[in-house]
């Protein structure tokens, strides 16, 4: 009898074991899912406000230098994602992507100023005012045109001389399909299509 007793109890205390362990194996997955469903979904609420955080910078930069905000933001979005410290492999700085040896130096000359150090220029702020300022002399060189703002996104993104060279005989000629650099073309592309979605989510904004 003492044997069955010994037996029985041994028997009882692997299977409490045996549940802690289960209980152990578990939780730790549910943990782990848990954790990773917090790390996604706090990661998701910074990447959704770091899209929101510019827009006043963009509404006032926009309407300073005769861009429309959603386009503006739209470019935003294509060069940097929203990522204020974004650096280029042709050294383009901050949001808007920025050229120290273009954007900046004709900025600072048509201002009469200096040009803005490096670090300087990955002001959000800053980086957005001399950005739109530039697309918007791009806009105002190409309005007589139908595609202007095509244009005006092509000179940003491959520079006024390939611009130049896509530009249509007649004014109201498409410029889509004249643009012989595949980058390019997409860069437009997506930037219009993402600037209609900006235009209604703007226009909340400024209902609010």
């Amino acid at each position: 009898m003492v044997r069955r007793k010994k037996s029985y109890s041994t028997r009882r205390r692997m299977t409490s074991a045996q549940a802690a362990a289960l209980l152990l194996l578990f939780c730790l997955p549910a943990a782990g899912l848990a954790m990773i469903l917090w790390n996604g979904v706090h990661s998701a609420m910074e990447y959704y406000a770091r899209f929101k955080a510019y827009d006043v910078i963009i509404l006032k930069a926009g309407e300073r230098n005769g861009v429309d905000p959603a386009l503006l933001k739209a470019v935003i979005w294509q060069e940097s994602k929203f990522d204020a410290s974004t650096i280029g492999s042709k050294g383009e700085i901050g949001l808007m992507q920025i050229m120290p040896k273009f954007a900046v130096a004709d900025w600072a000359k048509y201002y009469s100023r200096r040009p803005p150090s490096k670090g300087a220029l990955a002001d959000p702020e800053l980086n957005i005012e001399i950005g739109s300022w530039y697309l918007g002399r791009a806009l105002r060189r190409w309005k007589s045109y139908t595609d202007c703002e095509t244009l005006a996104l092509c000179e940003y993104n491959a520079g006024y001389q390939r611009a130049s060279a896509w530009k249509p005989q007649k004014l109201n000629d498409p410029v889509a399909d004249r643009i012989d650099i595949r980058s390019t073309q997409n860069y437009v592309r997506n930037i219009l299509k993402k600037r209609k979605e900006y235009t209604q989510e703007l226009r909340k904004n400024k209902r609010k």
